[in-house]
């Protein structure tokens, strides 16, 4: 009697540990399952906004913002190298756009291309300055897209104090 108790005990912890490793084995299948869909979707809802930005720049290819746009979202995703083409496109375009600039200099740094990151950020350095200085805080870029005027820059106010001391 006493071996029928101890088999049919050692019987009901075996089911009772299979029913335990079935119910994880069906949650980590149920978890998987969720994430794959969920996956799905995402990607779903990605491919639908770059679609999005695709019609946007053919209703407009002269748009400087949808590229700059569609440059950022390539960035997110992880296509740098799209990001740069459509974030320089966006440059070529609007010349005193910070936000391209900043893009571009990002997706640089990712590629490796420090030095081109570098001119991009000091292009925004540059922009930000004298959009600041000729009084366009709201909006982008100064009235000199090169940057280097003396006056702009107020290179021209100390010339001559050290001839004069």
């Amino acid at each position: 009697m006493k071996n029928r108790l101890r088999t049919l005990f050692i019987a009901i912890v075996a089911v009772a540990f299979t029913s335990l490793s079935a119910c994880d084995n069906a949650a980590e299948n149920s978890k998987n399952a969720l994430l794959n869909t969920g996956a799905k979707i995402g990607s779903g809802a990605m491919q639908g906004s770059l679609n999005e930005f695709n019609k946007a720049i053919k209703l407009d290819p002269k748009s400087a913002r949808a590229y700059s746009a569609r440059g950022a979202f390539k960035y997110a995703t992880g296509d740098s190298k799209g990001a740069i083409a459509d974030l320089s496109k966006a440059i070529e375009l609007d010349p005193k756009s910070l936000a391209a600039y900043s893009g571009r200099g990002s997706a640089k740094f990712t590629t490796g291309d420090i030095p081109g990151a570098t001119a991009d950020f000091i292009s925004v350095a540059r922009l930000a300055l004298f959009s600041s200085s000729a009084g366009e805080s709201g909006k982008e870029g100064g009235n000199n897209s090169g940057g280097d005027s003396e006056k702009e820059t107020g290179r021209d106010s100390g010339k001559d104090s050290g001839k004069d001391q």
